[in-house]
């Protein structure tokens, strides 16, 4: 399928020149990083980098669209060492798609994400994978909309490029009864090379019907899934969830303005032996056996902006001793120019009531549960915004009640100095009671029109872009602040 989509395309360049107009841009990229040794505070040059990408856009005859991008860069792995060229395909396609409303769209692709479904609940499919970064898929898609009343349908299938794995998946998708009942259905197929079972399948059913004035509603969907080469003596291969979600169900039953009150209440009952691998839930994540609920609960003060907020999910398995409770409780309010504090509070809790021996020093013997954690946190945080700057304070403890208590402190200040030179800071603070740890991001950024950057920075950006001391890169590590100096030029045209 690789050299076919390659050669297609290729053929396509030159027809798209002489019978259209051609759109061309591209940018050029480059970056050098200086890491400072901690033992003889030296400062050297890594991995500088310099990327060159080209794009082109045509649209050769009505209803079709043709894209192509190429880079050449500096960067070379093991696995790139023997290669010869001087550009490679990043990704391209040719797009058809006749009418608006009641619409058929298709895509042919190279190198392209193009797996949404959108099924509601079990989420079988997952066009943000992280199987699929490297964007080593490539296929054909079909999507029909209308023509029949209500009626929507899509069509994939792909094949990964320098491999024997085919994916493919369909879904259709049909609406009723004035628009109050839907209904779909969603097929998902992958297969391996080797053997003619080594694949998997997954039929799914689900249905959607509104109850109260289209503001509470109840979703279901069922799926069954075939994997030969996974060998259990359960074969509990079936999955199921249910969602109840009401968006202001008593505002609309009353019609006053006694606040908003939303929620959502879920059941799910996912089998030991459930696989969908087009799905990171039944695949990596391991979202697989389990039996529980979530609620959701929001409630939206009237005339004051004040939110409070509830969730709670447990769980078990089916055939372990297991289970989660998971509790969070958030207020959020919102001040004038533009302050805002939340509060919030975690209890989690992981239980396995099977139980084990420990000998003890003295040799006698107890029995104590296998697990049987409780994890508490509390988090404060208050922001300003405005149109010349932003500014976040965050106070955490985590852990609380264990030997593993944890205080975090984290702060992000960005100023807009002028409309193209911003300013962004970072720094958390951790006191873990017998040491302390911290990490500081600076990067001045200077924009010049919509496709020039200019960025200068220092220390690691990956420690604190991920809502400061809520990101676990950092705080779940052991890693203390990166002397390292970072400067980042793009160049569009």
């Amino acid at each position: 399928m690789k050299r076919a989509l390659l050669i297609l395309l290729l053929l396509f360049i030159p027809f798209t020149l002489i019978m259209a107009k051609v759109n061309f841009n591209g940018a050029y990229e480059s970056s050098f990083t200086f890491i400072r040794d901690n033992q003889e505070y030296k400062w050297q040059l890594a991995s500088p980098w310099h990327r060159l990408e080209l794009r082109f856009y045509a649209d050769p005859i009505p209803n079709t669209e043709f894209f192509l991008k190429t880079y050449a860069d500096s960067w070379r792995t093991t696995a790139d060492s023997d290669r010869k060229e001087a550009f490679y395909l990043d990704e391209g396609h040719i797009k058809y798609r006749w009418g608006d409303s009641d619409y058929i769209e298709s895509f042919l692709f190279v190198r392209e994400t193009r797996f949404w479904l959108g099924d509601p609940l079990l989420n079988l499919v997952n066009n943000d994978y992280d199987k699929w970064d490297d964007k080593k898929v490539s296929g054909l898609t079909y999507e029909m909309n209308g023509f029949l009343p209500g009626f929507w349908s899509k069509f994939f299938i792909t094949k990964m490029v320098d491999s024997d794995i085919d994916n493919a998946g369909i879904r259709v998708y049909e609406k009723l009864l004035k628009n109050n009942v839907h209904i779909g259905s969603t097929i998902t197929y992958k297969k391996w090379q080797g053997s003619k079972n080594y694949y998997n399948s997954v039929y799914a059913g689900d249905l959607w019907v509104g109850i109260i004035k289209k503001v509470l509603n109840l979703t279901g969907e069922a799926g069954i899934s075939r994997t030969p080469t996974l060998i259990t003596d359960k074969n509990d291969v079936l999955a199921c969830k249910i969602e109840v979600k009401g968006d202001r169900p008593l505002q609309a039953l009353l019609n006053k303005n006694i606040g908003s009150l939303s929620y959502r209440l879920g059941y799910r009952d996912i089998g030991n032996d459930f696989r969908a691998y087009l799905s990171k839930d039944y695949d990596n994540d391991r979202k697989f056996d389990q039996i529980g609920y979530d609620l959701n609960v929001q409630y939206l003060f009237p005339i004051k902006a004040i939110t409070l907020k509830y969730y709670r999910d447990y769980y078990k398995r089916h055939y372990e001793n297991y289970q989660v409770n998971d509790n969070q409780l958030e207020a959020y309010i919102e001040f004038i120019k533009g302050f805002r504090w939340k509060n919030y509070y975690q209890i989690y809790h992981e239980l396995n009531t099977d139980r084990i021996q420990i000998t003890q020093l003295d040799g006698s013997v107890i029995e104590v549960n296998f697990v049987d954690n409780t994890w508490q946190h509390y988090l404060t945080q208050l922001e300003m915004e405005n149109s010349i700057a932003y500014v976040k304070l965050q106070f955490k403890i985590k852990n609380i009640y264990t030997e593993y208590l944890k205080y975090l402190y984290g702060t992000e200040y960005s100023i807009n100095i002028t409309q193209k030179l911003k300013s962004i800071n970072r720094l958390i603070i951790i006191d873990e009671g017998n040491r302390a740890r911290k990490t500081f991001f600076s990067q001045i950024q200077y924009r010049y029109g919509e496709n020039t950057d200019f960025y200068l920075g220092y220390g690691e950006e990956s420690d604190s872009n991920d809502d400061l001391v809520n990101d676990d890169n950092f705080v779940e590590g052991d890693n203390n602040i990166v002397h390292k100096a970072h400067l980042y030029v793009k160049v569009g045209f």
